[in-house]
C-alpha cells in the first residue's frame, strides 16, 4: 500500500512537470510567432519606405481594409491595406493578439507591441502597464 502511495506522488509529480513543459512550449511557439510577424511587418514597411508614418494602430484598433489589388492606391492607402492583411494574418497565428504600432514624426524609427492571451505562469518578458495580467507581451523597435 505504501509502495502504491509512493508511486501516486510519484505519477502526480510527473504530470505537474510535464503539464509546465507544455505550457512552455506553447510560450515558445507564440513568441515565435510573435517573432515572424514583426519581421513580416519590417518588409511590408520596406516595400512602401514613403508610406511608413501611414503605418499606425492603437492597441484596440482594427486597421480598415482596402482593396488595392483591383483598384488604385496611393502610397498611404497601400500601407492601411498592408496593415490590414498583416493584422488577419496576426489573429490567425495568435488569436485574441492585440497589436500597438507606432512610428516617429520623420518615419525613421517604429516600435512594435504584441499582446495575447497566455495561461503561462511564467514571467511576462516585458514590464509595462501596457501587458495586461494573464497576457504574454513582446515588444520590438526599429530603424527605417
Amino acid at each position: 500500500m505504501a509502495a502504491l502511495m509512493v508511486l501516486n506522488v510519484l505519477c502526480l509529480g510527473l504530470m505537474a512537470w510535464q503539464l509546465q513543459a507544455m505550457q512552455a512550449q506553447r510560450d515558445a511557439l507564440s513568441m515565435q510567432q510573435a517573432v515572424d510577424m514583426a519581421q513580416d511587418l519590417w518588409h511590408r514597411m520596406q516595400v512602401h519606405p514613403g508610406a511608413a508614418s501611414s503605418y499606425q494602430l492603437t492597441l484596440d484598433s482594427i486597421p480598415s481594409a482596402r482593396d488595392c489589388l483591383s483598384q488604385p492606391c496611393n502610397a498611404p492607402q497601400w500601407a492601411q491595406s498592408d496593415l490590414a492583411d498583416w493584422w488577419r494574418e496576426l489573429r490567425q497565428r495568435l488569436p485574441q493578439a492585440r497589436a500597438e504600432l507606432t512610428t516617429s514624426h520623420d518615419a525613421s524609427e517604429v516600435r512594435l507591441l504584441l499582446v495575447w492571451p497566455s495561461s503561462s505562469t511564467i514571467p511576462k518578458p516585458v514590464a509595462s502597464e501596457a501587458c495586461p495580467k494573464a497576457h504574454q507581451c513582446w515588444q520590438t523597435a526599429w530603424r527605417l
